[in-house]
């Protein structure tokens, strides 16, 4: 879990674990719900694979990293001003990140 004050840099170190630029980032209240990122290790990967979690299937959906940036900025800004317990599920599959899970 990866808990802090806005604007001290959670993004940058995310995007550090995914190798890329990913988080989505708001001179306001950024994130409104948990985000949970899988990163897989998949030695054989040419290019990186961004999945979303649909929120009212539970299925995985692959997305490139734009669509993922603009999905996950849509799902924190439907809630305007309130935040929600319901978590934001993401997994990059790369050569480059290593196993592990945050939140």
């Amino acid at each position: 879990i990866l808990i802090g004050k806005q604007s001290v840099g959670k993004s940058r170190l995310i995007e550090a674990l995914a190798g890329e630029t990913f988080n989505f980032i708001s001179g306001s209240l950024g994130s409104r719900r948990p985000t949970v990122l899988e990163f897989r290790n998949v030695a054989s990967a040419k290019v990186s694979r961004w999945h979303v979690r649909d929120q009212k299937t539970g299925q995985w959906e692959e997305h490139p990293i734009d669509r993922v940036m603009k999905l996950v900025g849509q799902l924190h800004q439907e809630l305007g001003e309130s935040v929600s317990a319901e978590p934001i599920y993401v997994r990059i599959e790369s050569c480059g990140c290593v196993d592990m899970q945050i939140v």
